[in-house]
């Protein structure tokens, strides 16, 4: 009939409009996406050309100074222990996130520690300990990572309840307290106290025993494990390391399974009187540190669609 083919035919006009405006359409929404990801990554890839520079620029300024500071060598022959102090601390400000110094500074101590033994001084009868300048420099490393983690923290818009941060101190003039803040414990040497990340996936089950006065150490015991088993299991990690000065949240941190990480620091040491101070450090869930990415973190996780303040 006229009138029903008339009808089909007007039909298939429309849908072959309908067709091609809903292919166009597609093309249009593809070609948005893939530019916004273009743009993205181009973003990106400029913060890593820069953050590369900038790292050649300081590597280049520091290959020009550490030739002046140490001076020509003899062989065997070493750097004088101030020297290797000035080294140690110009390293430790500028290359803290980035490199494990760790081995340095220990070494630098030693140094200064068998300096002050050849000249017969002894520093605990006569003056302050010749290693305060390295402890000194130390803190203040510390602390200033642990402000680059909170500002992590505050970037971050993922949900949690638990404490970013916990502060552990041992006191020998007061007693342990049954209740206190919840992110600020007072606790004795050998005490297990556990430690829930701020998603309360993971307990970290951690003791502080045998504190080195002199030396400002303390060992820790460590015991990372889900929370829903309750107890760690035999299978679990445990971790047992001596804790001092040189150890910073940003290169001397453990990643957990799930991309909870965490890190142990000394906060503060004293013999007269005896009290000491270990804060335990959360990262941000999914954060990975300087000395791991040539990228910057923040535009990683919008990258990968992480909600970001």
């Amino acid at each position: 009939m006229p009138g029903e083919s008339d009808s089909k035919g007007a039909l298939l006009d429309w849908l072959d409009v309908i067709a091609k405006l809903v292919g166009a359409a597609a093309v249009l929404i593809v070609a948005l996406i893939a530019n916004s990801f273009q743009s993205r990554l181009t973003g990106v890839s400029i913060q890593s050309q820069r953050e590369q520079a900038e790292s050649q620029l300081r590597a280049n300024m520091f290959t020009s100074l550490i030739g002046p500071i140490t001076g020509p060598q003899k062989d065997g022959q070493r750097i004088s222990p101030d020297r290797e102090e000035l080294l140690a601390e110009l390293l430790a400000l500028n290359f803290n996130e980035n490199f494990e110094l760790k081995p340095l500074l220990e070494d630098a101590s030693k140094m200064l520690t068998s300096n002050a033994g050849s000249t017969g001084s002894s520093p605990t009868a006569n003056g302050p300990d010749p290693r305060e300048s390295l402890w000194s420099l130390a803190r203040r490393i510390a602390q200033r990572q642990k402000a680059s983690i909170a500002r992590e923290w505050s970037a971050s818009k993922t949900h949690h309840e638990g404490c970013e941060f916990f502060t552990l101190t041992v006191d020998s003039r007061v007693g342990v307290p049954s209740e206190g803040p919840p992110c600020q414990l007072a606790i004795a040497f050998g005490q297990v106290v556990p430690l829930k990340s701020p998603d309360d996936n993971f307990t970290l089950q951690i003791a502080l025993v045998r504190p080195d006065w002199k030396n400002q150490t303390v060992e820790v015991s460590a015991v990372p494990f889900l929370t829903k088993q309750v107890n760690p299991l035999e299978s679990d990690t445990a971790y047992r390391f001596p804790l001092s000065w040189f150890d910073f949240p940003l290169t001397d941190n453990t990643l957990l399974p799930d991309g909870n990480r965490f890190a142990v620091y000394l906060r503060l040491i004293s013999s007269d009187p005896q009290k000491l101070t270990v804060v335990v450090v959360w990262f941000p869930k999914g954060y990975f540190t300087p000395r791991e990415r040539p990228l910057n973190y923040g535009e990683v996780q919008q990258l990968l669609g992480r909600e970001q303040h």
